[in-house]
């Protein structure tokens, strides 16, 4: 636990943004247009299935990283932290599909999550998973291959280049449609002899159990799910601490911790609490957040180790000022605005922070 101490040491008031993949063009001009406000950056190096390094392992969108290595300096000498922001699980959207074969979508597309029916995502239409809500095409983190794939990506990106975290996002279930991967229901069926593809509202399982034992069934499975993940986001953060132990671990998380474990299966209290992570970023994107931070206090055993996120892209300057004083009455250890995109076309946006 000496690392959580000694950074929130550093930052008793935490001051982030994220830095998205569509404005590294303006790398040249991002630091000094923070003029001194933050002292952490999320920079997104890794989204959509692409990188934007030179990679072995992901289709690359900049040939060259010399802007990355003069931007991490400039940083270091203005003594702010970056992040490598990745997207470790979202691996394409609605966009039409890149035809890159090096890409997973094309190279592996045995790694993505499937439905109930065995049906893989990848057979989604754009307009059926906007009628579901799914943001896009999501790798199955219960895949052993795209476990591996990910994790090579992010030793390649901490070996190669000095930065101070790993910052994962999108690292959930895209919904609970898509979690019935062969691998873990395989891994279901080992412990507990049922299928959970079975379980829906008009098994067979409910006369073979009864009520009780097909909902108790029911929630081993969900937990089952859960705990998966959590195994995943222990062995990353395992692999990365023996490579660089100083290195940050941290996650971009839903804001409202029960609809995160029950709908997307991002059991991040439990990361937090057993100390898998060092710190989290709530999503917090909204207009009332007061109530989303109170609960969580309730529950949360390091609030120190809590940053809450604010959309600049949903408030304007005077309701993002009011957030970050609601902010900055609770023990939470600060504030993440996203985005660099809507500070640079609004600085007023600056006068949120002291």
């Amino acid at each position: 636990m000496g690392i959580f101490v000694l950074f929130f040491i550093l930052y008793t008031d935490f001051k982030g943004i994220w830095i998205p993949r569509w404005s590294i063009t303006d790398h040249s001009k991002i630091l000094a247009c923070l003029d001194g406000k933050f002292n952490h950056i999320f920079l997104q190096v890794f989204a959509l299935g692409e990188a934007y390094y030179p990679s072995k392992y992901a289709p690359s969108k900049m040939r060259s990283d010399t802007w990355l290595k003069e931007f991490l300096d400039e940083a270091h000498r203005r003594e702010i932290k970056v992040s490598a922001w990745i997207n470790a699980l979202y691996s394409w959207g609605y966009a039409p599909r890149t035809f890159n074969q090096k890409h997973p979508i094309n190279r592996n597309p045995g790694w993505y999550v499937r439905d109930q029916y065995e049906r893989s995502i990848l057979d989604y239409t754009v307009g059926e998973l906007k009628q579901i809500g799914v943001e896009g095409y999501f790798l199955s983190p219960a895949h052993s291959e795209a476990r591996s794939y990910i994790i090579k990506l992010i030793e390649e990106i901490i070996h190669n280049y000095d930065f101070d975290g790993l910052h994962l996002d999108y690292i959930r279930y895209p919904s609970g449609t898509f979690i019935y991967d062969v691998h873990l229901r395989s891994k279901f069926m080992k412990k507990y002899y049922f299928d959970p593809k079975d379980l829906g509202e008009r098994s067979f399982l409910k006369e073979r159990l009864g009520i009780w034992g097909y909902n108790d069934l029911t929630h081993q499975w969900h937990e089952f799910v859960n705990n998966d993940l959590t195994g995943f986001i222990r062995d990353v953060t395992k692999h990365v601490k023996t490579i660089k132990p100083d290195l940050l671990v941290s996650v971009a998380v839903k804001p409202n911790y029960g609809a995160a474990r029950h709908r997307f299966h991002q059991d991040w209290l439990q990361w937090l609490n057993f100390g898998l992570v060092d710190f989290v970023c709530l999503m917090a994107y909204d207009k009332n957040i007061e109530m989303d931070l109170a609960e969580l206090l309730e529950v949360v055993e390091e609030p120190h180790r809590v940053t809450v996120g604010l959309g600049l892209y949903l408030l304007s300057p005077k309701k993002i000022k009011e957030q970050v004083h609601l902010v900055n009455t609770f023990p939470y250890a600060g504030v993440v605005f996203f985005s660099y995109e809507e500070l640079k076309r609004n600085r007023r946006y600056l006068n949120s922070l002291k």
